[in-house]
């Protein structure tokens, strides 16, 4: 268990996050098969993942215990990563307290050494990791999550602070003094002036505690339903042909699916005609949802963060219910 006392000014800073960090879905993703036992809400993934797992990675596992789980994946997990750093400050705290309860193994001792081959194998069993772990579902995961941050924030208006630390999960505790955490670890702990972020997370099972030099976050279970792969990104999702009909809909996907795409490929691919293709960039360029740059005679289209985000956070596939 872990104790936080909070204060007011605690309190008026704290924040659900509303978008995934994927290095902790990679970290909790492996520390799912790591675990022999795995959350029935993750079965389904950890049986498509384990399917294709290469033997050889195991070695990733050696990062794992029963107290400590790795929470340096961030640069890798990265849609385009880059290498860990493993004299990052995370990576070194990580690879001290496995060397303080004598877990290291000859490849975590290489990796606390600096050693060039160590460092280049977690990096091939990383990314290899992610694309079969994180990438396929990416767009599930930021629904989860957002799903998660809406819940909360809904809480937050009705009930207000209180009502919101009490319904995260289960595991977390508020008595208008005191957060406790149901962790695998029994601490008290202090922010000191830090914001807390409260993290909701796919692929987590259980909650974590990540104390970092200008933030503490708690970790948490995003506990929306199976985690699936996601639709073919060439098809729209069934919400966002709701919201914007089935051919701006699908003329949003492609401009996400596309850099720089112009108003004649996007006719090409939608099947209509350029002044309709251009009809539709220009209700998307006005509601927000991408930018358009001229190069001459030629028109390029673009998505914004928020046509971005709406493409890849709707996760309703095209099944009839």
């Amino acid at each position: 268990m872990i104790r936080v006392a909070l204060t007011t000014d605690d309190l008026e800073r704290l924040q659900v996050a509303n978008t995934p960090d994927f290095g902790y879905e990679l970290a909790l993703g492996g520390s799912q098969l790591a675990d022999r036992t795995c959350d029935r809400r993750l079965a389904a993934w950890r049986l498509e993942v384990a399917r294709s797992w290469n033997p050889h990675h195991n070695r990733l596992f050696d990062l794992y215990t029963h107290l400590y789980i790795p929470a340096f994946f961030d640069q890798i997990a990265h849609a385009a990563p880059a290498g860990i750093d493993p004299e990052s400050p995370p990576a070194t705290a990580h690879l001290r307290d496995l060397a303080r309860s004598g877990a290291l193994t000859p490849f975590t001792r290489a990796l606390a050494d600096g050693h060039a081959g160590s460092v280049g194998t977690l990096n091939g069993i990383l990314t290899d990791f992610r694309t079969r772990a994180v990438d396929p579902y990416r767009r599930r995961i930021t629904s989860a999550v957002a799903t998660a941050s809406a819940t909360a924030s809904v809480r937050s208006t009705i009930g207000g602070t209180d009502d919101l630390l009490n319904s995260l999960h289960p595991s977390i505790r508020w008595d208008g003094r005191e957060l406790r955490l149901n962790t695998v670890v029994d601490a008290e702990e202090s922010l000191e002036g830090r914001p807390l972020i409260f993290q909701p997370t796919a692929l987590a099972t259980r909650i974590m505690f990540d104390p970092l030099d200008d933030s503490v976050t708690v970790i948490y279970p995003a506990t929306t339903g199976a985690i699936t792969p996601d639709p073919d990104l060439d098809a729209p999702p069934r919400g966002l042909v709701s919201l914007l009909g089935a051919t701006r809909a699908a003329a949003l996907v492609t401009v996400v699916r596309t850099p720089a795409l112009t108003t004649g490929r996007l006719a090409a691919t939608l099947g209509v005609s350029a002044a309709a293709a251009s009809r539709h960039a220009t209700v998307l360029r006005e509601s927000g949802l991408i930018a358009t740059v001229r190069n001459g005679q030629t028109v390029h289209h673009a998505p914004t963060r928020l046509g971005t985000d709406l493409v890849h956070g709707s996760t309703t596939d095209n099944q009839p219910t």
